[in-house]
């Protein structure tokens, strides 16, 4: 029988160290702030936690074996700034939630860099900001000179959970304890950082990935069966783009060259590194292309100063590059602002799906609005990377209430130009990054489902939604009951049971 991380004890909570308490255990430290950043659903959660057969409301459909595992940005000790801290910010927690046989079990657990290791030891913040700048406390001898806080994404490679932060190395961990077992370099392929998103190739399950380091660009591929680094090449942009994710087709490498930037000079300066500078654009924002097989690289104007946050997809068709994402009006601190920067909440508005064609013929690059719907984390099922999709899905920001950021999920079909909406049911809202996991035996683009962490304002703990993807409704096919809250985070994936069983079976015999 495969290992199966769920033994059937009663759902109970287990603080790491103090015993059994059937009450939740980590609720929001009471710092003195108005940030809200550090309050309602992005509030911190202080313990590490676990239980099993977690309250389900509804059923988890049969045929949903594995596990969701999802980062959160949650700072264990208070700010150096709690007036400037971003979201961005916060120490990396995991949480592993395993479904299997209709039940769930639940893990968190802290992503123990050695930066964290130094604030422990410390007992509080050492490290200042790097999005809005901060007061740095004196670091001690040894003590790395910045911090990584492994928050961004998270998803099962080489037989390890890695966790991902684009200022510095991915952490591994143990699948099924969440114990971190140190930094991963994909075997020495990297030396340095990468980003925090990946793609996956459908055809050979290959990592697709960058890295951006100040004005450089160096693109990887990294083999599914030997986790080595096959093919890199590395390239300059000319400007220190703050670029998060990236979009792959069948021959592309797609890159965003934007107004925004991350500098690390000025974070060296305990000021603000994350700046909006217009001026840095002769032309606007640009569209890079690199050729995977080739390593040929192309730019495309676009004209005009916006960023692009996160990707759908993109894929070739009829001689086009079509590529879909969502596009925000501005982001970071303008340049003329960094001794009194805008606040976290002023420079980060909602952004808006589009899509943006290139003719391959004549490199003309264009851009159109696909909804009118505002959102953020597109996600579409995965195996549709670099192909045609139909599908996308994401959560929606309509309006940034004072203690949330989004309010609902949707589903926009790009054939019949439609997005669909629906919120949570009894008082649930904030929804994260929704991830879609495939029916066993699916037989459309569609047939799954979709898995979705929503904070409940009235217990200020979350829940996990699973969704119908090809029919959306705001009573959704199952709600589980999580004992704590997963503080509002970035990303994460799903690992069918059969990769999940594979890799803490590896890890059972390396003895943990």
């Amino acid at each position: 029988m495969p290992p199966n991380p769920m033994p059937p004890n009663p759902m109970t909570v287990v603080p790491r160290g103090t015993g059994q308490s059937p009450a939740p255990v980590g609720a929001s430290p009471d710092w003195p702030t108005d940030n809200k950043f550090l309050g309602g659903p992005f509030a911190p959660w202080t313990e590490e936690n676990e239980a099993y057969d977690l309250e389900v409301d509804g059923e988890i459909p049969s045929d949903l074996a594995g596990a969701l595992f999802r980062v959160s940005s949650n700072p264990r000790f208070q700010p150096r700034n709690t007036d400037r801290y971003h979201w961005w910010e916060g120490d990396g927690m995991v949480c592993g939630i395993y479904l299997r046989e209709g039940r769930a079990a639940y893990r968190t657990r802290w992503v123990e860099t050695d930066s964290m290791k130094v604030e422990v030891e410390a007992g509080e913040a050492i490290y200042s900001g790097f999005v809005n700048g901060g007061t740095p406390g004196r670091l001690p001898e040894g003590a790395p000179p910045a911090k990584n806080v492994a928050n961004i994404n998270a998803g099962i490679f080489d037989d390890h959970l890695i966790v991902y932060f684009e200022g510095g190395l991915p952490h591994a961990l143990d699948p099924e304890t969440l114990r971190t077992l140190g930094t991963y370099d994909f075997h020495g392929g990297i030396d340095v950082l990468c980003t925090g998103h990946y793609k996956t190739d459908p055809d050979t399950g290959d990592m697709l990935f960058f890295a951006a380091t100040g004005a450089t660009i160096t693109w990887y591929r990294a083999d599914v069966k030997t986790a080595e680094i096959i093919d890199s090449h590395s390239f300059d942009i000319g400007v220190p783009v703050l670029m998060h994710d990236f979009a792959v087709s069948d021959t592309y490498a797609i890159f965003f060259v934007t107004p925004a930037q991350f500098r690390l000079d000025l974070v060296a300066q305990s000021r603000p590194g994350v700046v909006w500078d217009e001026n840095s654009l002769e032309h606007g924002v640009q569209i890079v292309l690199m050729n995977r097989h080739t390593h040929e690289v192309t730019w495309h104007e676009l004209g005009g100063h916006w960023a692009n946050t996160h990707f759908f997809n993109a894929y070739e068709h009829n001689g086009e590059l079509i590529i879909d994402g969502h596009r925000i009006s501005r982001l970071g601190s303008p340049v003329d602002r960094l001794s009194t920067p805008l606040t976290s909440h002023e420079w980060f508005p909602p952004a808006q799906p589009y899509r943006w064609r290139v003719d391959l013929a004549t490199g003309r690059a264009t851009e159109e609005m696909i909804s009118g719907v505002f959102g953020e984390f597109p996600k579409i099922n995965d195996a549709y990377t670099g192909r045609p999709n139909r599908y996308g899905y994401f959560v929606t920001t309509r309006g940034l209430a004072e203690d949330t950021m989004s309010d609902g999920l949707a589903r926009h079909d790009y054939v019949l130009d439609r997005t669909v909406v629906v919120e949570g049911p009894d008082g649930l809202t904030s929804p994260g990054e929704p991830v879609f996991v495939a029916r066993e035996n699916a037989r459309a683009e569609d047939d799954g489902y979709l898995l979705t962490l929503w904070w409940n304002r009235t217990t200020n703990l979350s829940e996990l939604l699973i969704h119908d993807a090809a029919d959306l409704r705001r009573t959704p096919l199952a709600r589980i009951k999580l004992p704590s809250r997963v503080p509002f985070g970035f990303h994460g994936s799903w690992a069918d049971h059969t990769t999940l069983d594979r890799a803490v079976a590896a890890h059972r015999c390396e003895g943990g």
